[in-house]
């Protein structure tokens, strides 16, 4: 009798616990920014990449580094605040220290849409420097009415195909909305 009091007395604390447990579950709920947000696709599998994060007065960016390869594979969001440029300007500025630093520069555009509401532009950069080192970047600039952002994927000395492919599928993915606006309405991530 003694040893099954013991066994309820137990079954009933762990029952009390495991339901006291789950009632201090906070839910996090992703929100929408008020205003102009980037809304880019599942990035889930840079969770063991390193995160570098820069934020200064007029200048933001997130730099994620493949955990065994750095800086020469990464991943790079900059946002800033936007000029009133057209986005060829900004295209020639990011292409200018490729075409002086490298031997050989090339630069192919993807995708272009210069119209409203969000110009936007992919083109792939490829740099062979004199020492033989080269590199890929896959670069996506949208011209937003708050901000200025540039996403870009580096690869360094080291390029897969598939790789490019898959990055280029989820640069098209990438987008603006505003949640003060009605024409690019941004997603109701509460029903995700």
């Amino acid at each position: 009798m003694q040893i099954k009091t013991i066994k309820n007395i137990l079954l009933l604390s762990l029952s009390y616990i495991f339901l006291v447990g789950c009632t201090n579950i906070v839910e996090h709920k992703v929100s929408v920014f008020k205003g102009e947000n980037l809304i880019t696709p599942y990035s889930g599998f840079l969770a063991g990449w390193y995160l570098s994060i820069e934020n200064k007065e007029n200048y933001q960016s997130r730099i994620w580094q493949h955990p065994v390869y750095g800086f020469k594979d990464a991943y790079v969001i900059s946002v800033t605040l936007p000029e009133d440029k057209k986005i060829a300007y900004f295209r020639q500025v990011i292409d200018q220290p490729g075409y002086d630093a490298c031997a050989e520069f090339t630069t192919l555009t993807l995708q272009s849409s210069p119209d409203e509401p969000y110009p936007s532009e992919i083109w792939q950069t490829n740099c062979k420097k004199k020492n033989g080192s080269e590199a890929k970047i896959l670069h996506l600039m949208l011209l937003g009415k708050d901000s200025f952002y540039h996403v870009q994927k580096i690869w360094q000395d080291r390029f897969i195909s598939n790789a490019i492919e898959q990055w280029q599928s989820r640069f098209k993915q990438i987008y603006l909305c505003d949640s003060r606006a009605t024409v690019v309405v941004c997603p109701d991530v509460y029903s995700l």
